[in-house]
C-alpha cells in the first residue's frame, strides 16, 4: 500500500479483504430501541392513578345525585348541587354528564338501586314474629319507601316516582326496581305472620293510593293516615 493509499485510509478505518475500507468500531456501543412492551407498560401505569380518580369521582356524583333525588326529589339534581354533594369541581359534573337529562338518568337508576337494597335489608332484619296489622303495615310502607320516609313521603318520593314512570326514557329504570321491591314486601309480610297474603303487587300500589290519599286530605299525619288505610286492608287478609 501506498502512502497515499494510507493517508487516504486514515488511522480509523481498516481494509477489508477487497482492499475496501471498514469502519471502525465505535468508542460507545450503539443506543438499544426502547422496548415496546415496556414503554406500553409505563405508560398504562401512569395513567392508571388518573383513570381511577375520575371512575372514583364519576361514582361519587352519581351516588350523591340519588341521594338529593331520595331526600328533595327531582329540583335538588342539578349539575351545581351535585357537584357539591359530591365535593368535586362543578366542571366535573358537566364533563360526565352532559346533559340534565343525563344526570337525572343516572341519578334515577342510582336512587332506586339504593331504594331496592335498603328494602331488602330492612326487611331482611325483622325478626319472625306475630304482628298487629298496624305495626305490619306501618313496616310495609317503611320497607318500600327505604332507606328513609317521612310525612313529605308523597312530595319528595312518590311524585317523582310518578313523573319518572310518565318518562318512555326512565319508566324502564322503575318497572326494573320493583321485583327487589315486592319481594321485601313479602318478606315483611312472611316475617309478620301474613305469609298467607300472596298478591304482593297489589299490595304495592294500594300503598301508594293509601299515600296519595291521605295527602290529598291536607293532613300533616300522611303516614299515620296511610298505615291506618293499610291496616284496615291487612285486617280482610287475616
Amino acid at each position: 500500500m501506498s502512502a497515499t493509499q494510507r493517508e487516504t485510509v486514515g488511522p480509523s478505518h481498516a481494509t477489508g479483504p477487497e482492499g475496501e475500507p471498514l469502519l471502525a468500531r465505535p468508542d460507545t456501543p450503539p443506543a438499544v430501541p426502547p422496548d415496546p412492551t415496556t414503554a406500553r407498560r409505563r405508560s398504562t401505569d401512569a395513567r392508571v392513578p388518573v383513570q381511577a380518580r375520575s371512575s372514583d369521582r364519576q361514582r361519587a356524583m352519581v351516588d350523591a345525585a340519588a341521594r338529593l333525588l331520595i331526600a328533595e326529589g327531582f329540583p335538588a339534581v342539578t349539575h351545581r348541587r351535585v357537584a357539591r354533594a359530591a365535593q368535586v369541581p362543578q366542571g366535573s359534573a358537566s364533563y360526565y354528564f352532559p346533559s340534565s337529562s343525563a344526570l337525572v338518568t343516572a341519578a334515577v337508576e342510582a336512587a332506586e338501586d339504593l331504594r331496592s337494597t335498603a328494602a331488602t335489608e330492612k326487611a331482611a332484619g325483622l325478626a319472625r314474629r306475630d304482628r298487629s296489622t298496624a305495626t305490619t303495615a306501618r313496616l310495609l310502607i317503611e320497607t318500600f319507601y327505604a332507606p328513609s320516609v317521612d310525612d313529605q313521603v308523597v312530595d319528595v318520593r312518590l311524585d317523582p316516582v310518578l313523573t319518572a314512570m310518565r318518562d318512555p326514557a326512565l319508566r324502564p329504570i322503575l318497572r326494573a326496581s320493583r321485583p327487589r321491591l315486592l319481594a321485601a314486601l313479602r318478606t315483611v309480610l312472611e316475617a309478620s305472620g301474613y305469609d298467607h297474603v300472596t298478591d304482593v303487587d297489589l299490595l304495592g300500589h294500594f300503598i301508594d293510593a293509601a299515600l296519595l290519599s291521605a295527602a290529598a286530605d291536607g293532613t300533616e299525619d300522611v303516614l299515620d293516615r296511610a298505615t291506618g288505610t293499610t291496616a284496615r286492608l291487612l285486617e280482610h287478609w287475616r
